[in-house]
């Protein structure tokens, strides 16, 4: 059923080599960073449209979660993280 939904939406699913994820994981090398960035923005205009005067609940750290992750998770960062990490296009320069 995976391999079937992967062909039919043209997706590719590849395995990470063992004792290698720290140096291959795209999401660490690309996307963690900003997506922590983002989220770290989206608290601080938060707290100067408050006035300071803001708590953060369930509802609230979920809907700045879910824009963090808007403005992180693009087309154009998620390709720079896999390139980043050398896996997409294949560079063994940058994955060792």
């Amino acid at each position: 059923e995976f391999f079937d939904f992967c062909l039919n939406h043209k997706l590719a699913p590849s395995c990470l080599p063992p004792q290698s994820t720290h140096l291959l994981q795209p999401l660490d090398v690309g996307l963690f960073g900003p997506l922590q960035k983002h989220y770290s923005n989206i608290l601080d205009e938060d707290m100067e449209e408050s006035g300071g005067d803001t708590g953060i609940n369930k509802g609230t750290f979920l809907k700045h979660l879910l824009e963090a992750r808007r403005r992180t998770y693009t087309h154009k960062n998620i390709m720079a993280a896999w390139d980043k990490a050398g896996i997409f296009p294949f560079n063994p320069r940058r994955v060792l």
